[in-house]
């Protein structure tokens, strides 16, 4: 959901511009410190009043990532929200262009901040790197081909827009390019120690986020060290089964194991349109094959989750958590040749969950399911007991996150069907990338259009 900008030289205009227009007519930049943190402040109140959809993202991000995914079952009732990718073509096409603008903002901070000395500029120069940094993690995962190593380097990524030039028509870097940019903006907010926290983007939330975008383009060695630093020297630490539920439910920002959630406090002029979300929500019930993964009586995560007709009860925010950051780390040992250094992490995350669970071991581990959605892992090779056990964990515990999306992305972009009305839908590899809008390729070819939407 936009909102209109509280400061109007941040207006905006059409096209593929937005991102790249310094200053529209008739208005002047800021000058002070004060006045470019206004600038940032103005997207942190969307992220706590639930009104941003761009950087950690909102209710409305949760609905959309959820109903394309597979954790609903549109086979049993479609619901309220939409049927499958296919119906969010023209929206998704927004979500490119106005993700820009807020790049836009970050370019103008960046650009006038850079070099200033105050504490103020500091915090929010080190805003700016993160909130820009997660823009563009953001529009790689969804605008962007999933990963693939030999690959990344021939695949298009983002365009690279560091200043602005309303002339410049820039093309799409390679993916291997575009996870170097977003890799170096993460690490330039990190090197200024931010940890005010009116700006959220402290370091342990900015270092959760570099992981999620580590974990994304399969950088198992980096991801190592980092996950392990968060986990050793954070100061947060995984909830317990007595704390999980209110860990979960609560509006606050540092709970237990949270590090940053959207929706932080009720924003009054948008609690009647994120009521009428959750609402949506709920038309759709759980699908059979997730449910089928809990045990009902032992596992808190499914009473937090699912009332008795398996329609969902827990709140849709858009968190990053330390669980989080366990499971990003457990696959990463995983990947890196450490096997056995994911079963305690995986082994105390379940005994924080469910009662009395067995603990995991190589000797105990379920065999390969051969009727899974996911049959291969992210680096494309068959799936193995372990990384299902991590990736049913994750699917456990990350439900209702949009988190599902890009699993099923990231592990083969598998295709499936469902029938709506007597048609049949099915969700093609293609729609897990969403377009690039349109306007934007018409006006600047180099753009490259994403397979799938060429005509």
């Amino acid at each position: 959901m936009k909102r209109l900008s509280l400061i109007p030289f941040l207006l905006l205009l059409a096209s593929c511009t937005r991102f790249l227009n310094v200053q529209p007519q008739g208005y002047v930049l800021p000058k002070t410190d004060e006045e470019f943190a206004a600038i940032l402040h103005n997207h942190l109140r969307d992220i706590e009043g639930g009104g941003d959809e761009y950087i950690v993202g909102n209710m409305e991000t949760i609905e959309r990532l959820e109903a394309f995914a597979d954790d609903l079952d549109a086979n049993l009732n479609v619901g309220s929200i939409p049927a499958y990718a296919g119906d969010r073509i023209g929206p998704m096409q927004s979500l490119w262009r106005d993700t820009w603008s807020v790049v836009r903002d970050c370019n103008i901070v960046i650009g006038n901040l850079d070099g200033r000395s105050s504490d103020l500029a500091r915090s929010a120069l080190s805003c700016a790197y993160s909130i820009k940094a997660l823009c563009y993690l953001n529009l790689l995962k969804d605008f962007c081909q999933p990963w693939e190593d030999g690959a990344a380097a021939d695949l298009p990524g983002l365009p690279v827009v560091d200043e602005f030039d309303i002339a410049a028509r820039p093309a799409r870097a390679s993916l291997a390019d575009t996870k170097t940019y977003i890799t170096g903006l993460f690490d330039k907010a990190l090197a200024l120690h931010p940890s005010d926290p009116l700006f959220l983007f402290t370091e342990w939330p900015v270092k959760a986020y570099k992981a999620r975008l580590l974990f994304w383009t399969e950088d198992w060695d980096a991801l190592v060290p980092l996950c392990e630093d968060i986990l050793k020297n954070s100061g947060f630490s995984i909830s317990t089964r007595a704390d999980f539920p209110a860990v979960i439910g609560a509006q606050n920002d540092r709970l237990g194991e949270v590090l940053l959630r959207s929706h932080i406090n009720n924003s009054s002029e948008l609690d009647w349109y994120f009521s009428a979300v959750r609402g949506y929500i709920t038309t759709r019930p759980a699908s059979a094959s997730l449910i089928g993964l809990f045990d009902k009586e032992k596992d808190v995560r499914y009473a937090c989750s699912f009332s008795d007709r398996w329609t969902n009860v827990k709140p849709p925010e858009r968190r990053i958590r330390l669980s989080e950051v366990v499971l990003m780390l457990a696959e990463a040992y995983v990947h890196s040749g450490s096997p056995e250094k994911a079963y305690p992490l995986l082994n105390d995350l379940r005994a924080e969950r469910i009662e009395g669970v067995t603990p995991l071991s190589e000797a105990n581990l379920p065999p390969v399911r051969s009727d899974d959605r996911i049959k291969v892992d992210a680096t494309g090779k068959p799936m193995t007991p372990l990384l299902q056990a991590i990736l049913d964990e994750r699917r456990r515990e990350l439900y209702m996150e949009g988190d599902r999306w890009y699993e099923l992305k990231r592990n083969g972009t598998p295709e499936w069907w469902i029938i709506n009305n007597g048609l049949k839908y099915t969700t093609r590899a293609y729609l897990y990338t969403a377009p690039i809008l349109k306007s934007d390729v018409d006006l600047n070819p180099d753009l490259k259009q994403n397979p799938g939407y060429v005509y």
